[in-house]
């Protein structure tokens, strides 16, 4: 391959990469722009980014699958709200609190056949977060409601696919090639 081109090849992969991750980035911004920055923000935000840049590939697999994403979001909201009801009747150290989320919520992605691992670090934010417990459910809506539309904008403007094969994003695929929801 000549450098003319492998040039014209580097060119368009970055084109391709380029509006997915533009798309990414602006709107996880624009969500974390009304929190002030914290740790707990912080890593709240880093695991949205990630989990928006899974979103924004090209390429549909069981793991960029809006349904994964947001399966495992849901089961780390839930999880999440345990632990935090845990520590309300018993204030448990962060340890406890790192090694109750991570296993609890890493066993149910296996299990659920949802796995998405930014969502684990997103449950140890909810817990680190400082903020009132209606706040953090209104946080984890606006979260899945930034993922659908990551993955629909993805659809329409960067990869330009019928838009019919979005709500396939929903469904389970199965190994014979069929979907389920």
């Amino acid at each position: 391959m000549g450098w003319s081109s492998w040039l014209k090849h580097e060119r368009r992969l970055w084109h391709k990469h380029f509006m997915p991750s533009l798309i990414a980035g602006v709107i996880v911004a624009a969500l974390s722009y009304a929190y002030q920055a914290t740790i707990s923000s912080i890593i709240l935000f880093a695991s949205v980014g990630a989990s928006a840049t899974i979103l924004t590939h090209a390429k549909s697999h069981h793991l960029t699958r809006l349904r994964t994403t947001l399966g495992a979001y849901l089961i780390a909201i839930v999880i999440s709200l345990c632990v935090y009801g845990l520590n309300q009747a018993l204030p448990l150290h962060i340890s406890v609190n790192i090694f109750l989320l991570v296993f609890l919520v890493g066993i149910a992605l296996f299990l659920l056949d949802v796995f998405h691992p930014p969502a684990i670090t997103a449950s140890l934010s909810f817990i680190l977060l400082d903020r009132p417990l209606i706040d953090l459910l209104y946080l984890f809506c606006a979260i899945l409601l930034l993922f659908i539309g990551i993955r629909f904008l993805t659809y329409v403007l960067s990869q330009h696919l019928p838009v019919g094969e979005f709500f396939q994003e929903f469904c389970r695929h199965t190994g014979d090639g069929s979907a389920k929801l």
